[in-house]
């Protein structure tokens, strides 16, 4: 049985997260803390699977907490619960930078069925890999050189192409600071989150980087020396307009494999634009998205892919997928893959 904490001031949310948490077998709810403080406590003397928390907590903060727990090297992931409101987004931003394995968005009133369904969906779905023991924390800064092999296409790509998901914002935020300024190409990012964070996830990494960031914006010409983060909530891909540049195209067709956006669509759309040489990306992630879409990709286009080896991935299951089926080209730990990219953009 798998022992979950759950931290909210909330007794309503405590009840409905305890009601959806017990109802799947395997899963309890052990212990139950109405702030930070009696969280801290809970968590000195016993041990947990998961940890369910709101972002908002009094006595001792969410971001405080987190700190807490990372600083004690503590092995337990947490779920941050927030709000889709945008006072709450600052706040989610720092709860992941702080530590937090991944966000759920809990629904902005109760009475609405649809939103407490898709509450219901995305926690347990969080929750099942969150404590499924292959959450990883890399509390090393030291890391091994993995090398696989090298491209012979220095300084030819029109494109780089990264997806992640459960771990994405901090690995985005440990990787695009690396970058330099000047990469010659733009660089696209698939990361799986809910619709109103991404505008705040790229802020707050164009701040510490010297690489331009920007959440994507319809239609946009995609420009060099610049990162463009997909809106959250809404698929992304990439097409040309008459004068053959490369624009975003963000819309709000069905979800694909449950996923919007989904950087199979990404992927795939590259297959109809005359840009040949890509540079992929796979980053931590839970599942499979992301080797549909490279392997189409591969048939039709010259393409590197650099994947992020298991030790430095909070889960191993995109970059995993990728590697199994033997489209990646070279798998290196997250503090080396800017290193990598420079390399193979010949800057």
């Amino acid at each position: 049985m798998r022992k979950v904490l759950v931290v909210d001031d909330s007794a309503l949310m405590r009840k409905t997260m305890c009601d959806i948490i017990d109802s799947v077998p395997g899963f309890e709810v052990t212990d139950i803390c109405r702030d930070g403080t009696g969280a801290l406590k809970a968590i000195s003397d016993k041990v947990y699977d998961c940890i369910v928390m709101n972002i908002y907590l009094g006595g001792v903060s969410s971001i405080s907490l987190l700190r807490r727990l990372r600083d004690r090297r503590c092995r337990t992931p947490v779920i941050a619960i927030t709000s889709a409101v945008s006072e709450d987004r600052e706040m989610t931003m720092q709860a992941l930078d702080a530590g937090a394995v991944d966000v759920v968005v809990r629904p902005y009133f109760f009475g609405d069925k649809a939103g407490i369904e898709k509450f219901k969906t995305s926690l347990l779905s969080s929750l099942k890999v969150a404590s499924a023991g292959n959450v990883s924390f890399d509390f090393n800064d030291s890391v091994q050189h993995t090398d696989k092999s090298v491209s012979k296409r220095k300084g030819h790509y029109s494109l780089i192409a990264l997806a992640c998901s459960t771990g994405g914002p901090q690995a985005l935020h440990t990787l695009i600071p690396m970058l330099p300024a000047r990469i010659g190409v733009p660089m696209v990012v698939v990361q799986h989150m809910p619709a109103g964070f991404t505008a705040s996830l790229a802020e707050r990494i164009d701040q510490d980087s010297k690489i331009h960031v920007c959440e994507a914006k319809d239609q946009e010409v995609l420009k060099a020396d610049t990162v463009y983060i997909a809106q959250g909530g809404r698929h992304f891909s990439i097409a040309e307009n008459k004068r053959g540049q490369l624009i975003a195209h963000i819309y709000d067709t069905p979800p694909v494999h449950n996923l919007r956006p989904c950087a199979d669509v990404m992927y795939e759309s590259l297959c109809r634009v005359k840009a040949n040489n890509i540079l992929c990306v796979v980053l931590t992630g839970m599942g499979a998205d992301g080797t549909e879409g490279i392997g189409k990709l591969k048939d039709c286009k010259n393409i590197y892919t650099i994947s992020q080896d298991e030790k430095s991935s909070v889960v191993y299951g995109m970059p995993r997928s990728v590697h199994d089926k033997g489209l990646s080209d070279e798998v290196k730990p997250l503090k080396e893959i800017a290193k990598a990219i420079t390399r193979e953009l010949g800057v």
